[in-house]
């Protein structure tokens, strides 16, 4: 079987994979990546796949960076989820310190000392304006177990920090946007 992705009006990108019609299963999951920056201006993308066709928006976000989340979804295959809005980002440091008798302040000796300093950044994002159908993926991404950011070409290992959830729909919120709070599963300072 083939994928094709094809983007309009100009067809700037337009690439064609054959996938095989393998049924086993290390070769029957398959992951597309496309580059949405190479359609140039460009206004959508068609994916092809087996007689479906799926429509990506290409939308220009002026303000924000977007973050790419990748997450393992129920059936375990990698899924991904642009967050378009605001993200901001903190770092929360923890240490003990104690006091010294190691000298006098005047001669430049810190009467308390810091030690075991630990730091863990965080970021809370935005997803934007989304439509009532993408509360799956928001459900999905809240409970996986496996979360990134993919960030320069490299998978950066996450943790959903806001539990629990609560579904928005467009009868009672009329524009649903989420936030969520994200932290790196990891110390600042390494300490392995």
């Amino acid at each position: 079987m083939i994928i094709t992705a094809i983007s309009y009006p100009s067809n700037t990108l337009n690439f064609s994979q054959d996938v095989g019609d393998s049924l086993t299963s290390n070769e029957l999951v398959k992951y597309l990546s496309i580059d949405v920056a190479q359609a140039g201006t460009d206004e959508y993308i068609e994916i092809t796949y087996n007689g479906e066709t799926i429509t990506l928006l290409i939308t220009e976000e002026c303000l924000y960076t977007p973050i790419d989340i990748f997450y393992q979804n129920k059936e375990g295959a990698l899924s991904s989820f642009t967050m378009f809005k605001k993200t901001t980002e903190t770092l929360e440091v923890s240490s003990e310190d104690f006091e010294s008798d190691r000298g006098q302040p005047n001669l430049g000796n810190h009467q308390y000392v810091t030690y075991n300093v630990q730091a863990k950044q965080k970021f809370k994002s935005n997803t934007g304006f989304i439509d009532e159908d993408n509360n799956e993926i928001i459900k999905q991404l809240s409970l996986s177990e496996r979360v990134w950011k993919y960030e320069g070409g490299v998978f950066i290992p996450l943790r959903i920090t806001n539990k629990p959830l609560e579904y928005k729909t467009q009868r009672n919120d009329k524009l649903i946007n989420y936030t969520l709070d994200f932290e790196y599963a990891f110390n600042e300072l390494n300490n392995i």
